[in-house]
């Protein structure tokens, strides 16, 4: 009988089940494909050696995630609860036992978390075979290693989700037998009754933006203030968020009311006061949102810029192609590349000392960075004359990015000279040092993404026979091991980004539908008086459109501000930020939507 009960309740009220399972499916398959990346180790380091520890950073993602869920069954076990708590007490009104109740109210439970794991399991390895193809794709290697289906992945997840299911259960059970029937008859009665002082609000309003400040002002000054600006921003920004929702929010909505012009055309005073008497109840969920908004658009946005590594390397090193005495095969593949321009250096080495013609370096100049900030531009430097020499050891003032200018034109297939030195010397002295003269064919493609097939075939035929071919520094290696390591971020920061977003929408959804069995009456009422569904409607709409968009508002500020801290990792982190913040704004506006018309279709009269 009590499954019987059970699978009639989840049958009635469907539509709920699935918010919540959709909701489960989300976390069960990202949590999967993390713990699947994370233990195919062997693969990414067959796939690209410096991405061999990245499965730490997934495992950690991992940990993130795990957090907001369990956040999330909270809110939604509440709102699961109060949806049903008249009609549990009602069963109790009739004889049933609330051993009996609780066993019910465990098969749902673990039911819909059955139900969520296997599917989000299917969808996770779908998932993880999606991504592992095409970040292969995007490396253009194969690799046998990677399995989507990983025992130790489905057994990391299935036990997780198992402990959070049963806990989740017994939590219930326990929440249940603490609560009275008089309250399981009577809850839609209890309206809140906090009426903080008008002196505490403005105060309190007062230091949160104050906090609010300090926090942004520090992440602007990162530079300046460095891991102290960030501990700063990282405590006034949490505890200002937070309070901003307890007084600044029920601040300016009292405000509001007050103001007569405003409050007092069609419905405003009814849904402020909706606002106001709810603040106090909404204003930890509004807080958590707000700081898991940042953190979601923080991951997609952050994820995405390190997309701008690639086009940080293609700034600094501005030759495509660097051979040293190329054979005629090499050659053949190079007459096939569309090159913009073509540079021939002539070179005697003696030990570490490299000559070089100062006419050649005159009328091809070697390039050094424009700036020292990451990612800036190389500018040919044209102040060289016979005679320079250069070294590590010199401590002259722009004698490190000269080195480095030279460094670029470097054999990438032989080892790394340790203590390199460039003299510079004219024709005649050229000819009178030993050893055999070399030539350095520079070459700059026309467009190097399309010249990329060809490079790589090059750099196999240049790197064939080498005892260590990981040592190559070619361009066309070092841009496909960062574009690898750019995947894996992006991805990351992607997946992370979604995750949290649907469990942060689906929280603040729960909390919002957990009250409107309360409102159910006050809507009855207004439609008693004559007040047509469609204003009723649109107070709805307003009073939920407060709720999701002001914590969103602030957690994108949050993020405009956090990005500043960025800059001492990624070049220019606000260049690519348009793409995730409208996928964000569309899918969050979906929440919202949805939100809505579960909300109407439980408060509003039925016609």
């Amino acid at each position: 009988m009590t499954w019987k009960l059970s699978f009639i309740s989840v049958k009635k009220r469907w539509q709920d089940y699935v918010v919540l399972l959709a909701g489960l499916v989300i976390s069960v398959a990202i949590f999967y494909l993390f713990q699947t990346m994370a233990f195919n180790s062997s693969f990414l380091a067959e796939v690209i050696p410096t991405l061999a520890d990245i499965g730490i950073i997934f495992q950690l993602g991992t940990v993130l995630l795990a957090i907001i869920t369990v956040v999330y069954i909270f809110y939604a076990n509440s709102f699961l609860l109060s949806m049903r708590k008249k009609e549990y007490g009602m069963y109790l009104m009739l004889g049933a036992k609330k051993t009996k109740i609780k066993q019910m109210m465990a098969i749902e439970t673990l039911v819909i978390g059955c139900v969520s794991l296997v599917i989000g399991l299917v969808i996770g390895m779908g998932l993880a075979q999606g991504m592992t193809q095409s970040l292969m794709a995007r490396l253009d290697v194969t690799s046998e290693l990677y399995q989507a289906f990983s025992p130790m992945a489905m057994g990391v997840t299935i036990l997780f989700f198992s402990i959070l299911f049963l806990f989740t259960a017994l939590l219930n059970g326990l929440k249940f037998s603490r609560t009275k029937l008089l309250q399981l008859l009577k809850e839609e009665d209890v309206v809140e009754t906090f009426r903080p002082s008008p002196l505490l609000t403005g105060g309190l309003t007062f230091f949160s933006l104050i906090l609010l400040g300090v926090g942004y002002a520090s992440l602007w000054n990162l530079m300046t203030l460095g891991v102290t600006g960030l501990v700063i921003a990282l405590f006034t920004i949490t505890f200002g968020t937070f309070l901003f929702f307890s007084a600044l929010f029920p601040f300016v909505t009292n405000r509001l009311k007050n103001h007569r012009r405003f409050a007092n055309k069609k419905l405003r005073m009814f849904t402020l006061s909706q606002l106001s008497f709810k603040a106090s109840a909404l204003s930890r969920v509004l807080g958590m949102v707000a700081m898991l908004v940042a953190l979601s658009l923080g991951a997609v946005s952050v994820g995405n810029a390190f997309n701008n590594y690639k086009e940080a390397l293609l700034n600094q090193m501005p030759y495509d192609l660097v051979l040293y005495n190329p054979g005629e095969e090499t050659l053949n593949q190079v007459d096939s590349l569309s090159i913009e321009k073509e540079y021939t250096y002539h070179i005697k080495q003696e030990g570490t000392t490299s000559f070089f013609l100062v006419d050649e370096l005159k009328e091809a100049p070697i390039f050094v960075k424009d700036g020292g900030d990451f990612g800036n531009k190389v500018v040919p430097y044209t102040k060289i004359k016979v005679g320079d020499r250069y070294s590590y050891e010199s401590d002259e003032e722009g004698n490190y990015d000269i080195m480095q200018g030279f460094g670029l034109l470097a054999d990438p297939y032989t080892p790394y000279l340790g203590a390199p030195e460039y003299q510079i010397v004219d024709q005649a002295t050229f000819e009178q040092l030993s050893g055999e003269v070399g030539t350095i064919h520079t070459y700059q493609m026309a467009n190097f993404q399309e010249a990329i097939p060809v490079l790589k075939t090059i750099d196999q035929i240049e790197s064939a026979g080498l005892e260590e071919p990981a040592m190559v520094t070619s361009k066309i290696v070092m841009y496909t091991t960062i574009d690898g390591l750019v995947g894996g971020f992006v991805f990351m920061g992607v997946f992370l980004g979604i995750a949290f977003l649907a469990m942060l929408a689906s929280c603040l959804m729960f909390k919002v539908l957990s009250s409107a069995y309360k409102d159910i009456q006050r809507y009855n009422m207004l439609h008693k008086i004559g007040v047509s569904n469609s204003l009723l409607s649109r107070s709805i709409t307003q009073e939920i459109a407060v709720v999701f968009f002001v914590p969103g508002l602030l957690g994108t500020l949050h993020v405009l501000f956090g990005l500043k801290m960025f800059e001492l990792l990624i070049p220019k982190p606000y260049q690519h930020i348009g793409v995730p913040f409208l996928g964000f704004l569309v899918i969050y506006f979906l929440y919202y939507v949805l939100t809505v018309m579960l909300y109407k279709n439980i408060v509003l009269p039925k016609k």
